[in-house]
């Protein structure tokens, strides 16, 4: 809980200094993060609030703060992408590249998204810290990498990779969902509900009951994150039939 009024009193000074000078932006956030922030800074009518993370879809974004009487903000300039390269070969995972960029005394807040691809792997992360990335990032784990800035515009697109599995619950209660979502009884799905394994749209839920909606996300400590894709129509045993999309699978 400090870390969350730690990171809204910040947010309000920030709110502050774009009145007087325009625009201000956060470091990155976690969509729990930007899901407080929002929360805190509807009430503000004097700036308008957005969350850019680079591209669309991106997980990590970093709150813009801006003035709307002082026009746009330059949305290039609040990012570096960078591009680290390797040999067809090699095999080079998210935590390898993240752990490397921990190892250089880099902040995780100063790192929005890492994609990767099958031989590189592409990162946004504040302005400031792109030429330094680029000149000392020269191996992700026991892979040697390439580094190399590009242009915003260049980021590719997000993929989500999803198993789709069809199943019916008899209602949209997170228990339900959580366990046709990821094949368990609802003793087992109520249990690591109640023991705080379970979070919904990013935040811990510890409510059995809740009710779901078609977007809701669902992410089991342990088990992984699983979408709820459709609600559709009753069966004629008033089971609800049901389409949720698990990544990684």
């Amino acid at each position: 809980m400090e870390h969350t009024d730690l990171l809204l009193g910040h947010m309000e000074d920030l709110a502050d200094k774009a009145v007087k000078t325009g625009c201000a932006a956060s470091r990155f956030l976690t969509p729990a993060e930007a899901q407080s922030v929002s929360a805190r800074l509807t009430r503000r009518h004097d700036v308008a609030l957005s969350f850019d993370g680079g591209y669309d879809g991106a997980e990590r974004t970093r709150a813009v703060l801006q003035n709307p009487d002082w026009g746009e903000w330059d949305r290039a300039g609040l990012f570096a992408v960078l591009k680290a390269e390797y040999r067809s070969r090699d095999t080079l995972g998210h935590r390898d590249v993240l752990g490397a960029l921990m190892a250089l005394g880099i902040e995780r807040d100063t790192i929005g998204d890492i994609m990767m691809d099958e031989h590189f792997a592409v990162l946004v992360c504040l302005p400031e810290l792109g030429g330094y990335v680029a000149e000392n990032l020269t191996k992700a784990g026991r892979v040697g990498v390439s580094v190399s800035e590009i242009g915003l515009g260049e980021l590719p697109a997000k993929q989500e990779e999803l198993t789709v599995k069809t199943d019916t619950v008899a209602s949209l209660r997170l228990d339900a969902v959580l366990s046709a979502a990821f094949g368990l009884s609802r003793t087992k799905a109520a249990g690591l509900i109640a023991a705080g394994r379970v979070n919904l749209d990013h935040q811990l839920c510890l409510q059995p009951a809740k009710e779901l909606g078609e977007g809701s996300l669902l992410s089991v400590r342990g088990l992984g994150r699983a979408k709820l894709l459709e609600a559709g129509e009753r069966s004629k045993k008033g089971r609800i039939f049901v389409s949720v999309g698990l990544y990684g699978r």
